[in-house]
């Protein structure tokens, strides 16, 4: 293996790296389109080492938000920088779903950009198994990567042999941005959906039953629980 080959798989990883953690704050899919890109542009790259470079970076950064959640556990939410991106009302949300369908909830958050994130953090700061959390990562890595990256690597070798038939190196002008917009439409309607208002959540799983409500007292609204019943039944298909 070639330095030039090693150095765009070492760009594939890092990129996936920093932007699971949010740094900067774009998809994830977006990495995975890079990842596609480089296969489809450039034949020293092997797919099958794009792939597991992609998988690797994105366990890596899911890890690291695990860590952060169980090193800090429930104070990591108190800090301002936390809430500007994962608010009170969405954490107690995704408490609620993750007392439930912990499992269900890590493989749903993939899809779900606005999610990602904060399901990693809670996931750590309630001490989630990290065999099971590694086992739901490792599944993504296989089938949603799987996905993702060959319909990218399709999209972009139709895009190559269109601008080898017209002979124009402004199709990349047109399709690039075209394709930003399209991610960028996605993440924000998940985000409006997401911050939609809901129900009262139960208590913070994350912070346990001490000192979260009083002695003898429910760990859910009752008001609220006909309504939260419905929604994770729409959500889960349960």
């Amino acid at each position: 293996m070639s330095t030039d080959e090693l150095l765009w798989y070492a760009s594939i990883y890092g990129w996936m790296l920093c932007t699971g953690i949010g740094l900067p704050p774009v998809p994830e899919e977006a990495g995975i389109l890079y990842a596609a890109g480089l296969n489809a542009v450039h034949p020293e790259v092997w797919w099958p080492f794009a792939w597991l470079a992609t998988s690797l970076g994105i366990l890596s950064a899911d890890l690291i938000l695990y860590g952060i959640g169980r090193r800090f556990g429930t104070r990591l939410f108190e800090y301002r920088w936390v809430q500007r991106f994962l608010k009170k009302e969405r954490r107690q949300r995704l408490e609620g779903r993750f007392q439930q369908h912990g499992f269900k909830l890590l493989m749903l958050a993939r899809f779900l950009p606005p999610l990602r994130t904060g399901v990693f953090l809670i996931a750590g700061a309630s001490r989630y198994s990290l065999v099971k959390f590694i086992l739901a990562d490792v599944i993504y890595g296989i089938f949603g990567v799987g996905l993702f990256f060959l319909f990218g690597s399709f999209m972009i070798g139709l895009i190559e042999h269109v601008r080898h038939w017209f002979n124009q190196p402004w199709i990349y002008l047109v399709a690039v941005p075209l394709a930003l917009y399209a991610l960028y439409r996605y993440f924000r309607f998940q985000s409006a959906r997401e911050n939609s208002p809901v129900p009262q959540a139960p208590i913070s799983i994350a912070e346990g039953t001490a000192g979260s409500a009083p002695a003898g007292e429910p760990l859910t609204e009752p008001a609220a629980a006909p309504a939260a019943k419905a929604e994770a039944e729409a959500l889960f298909g349960e």
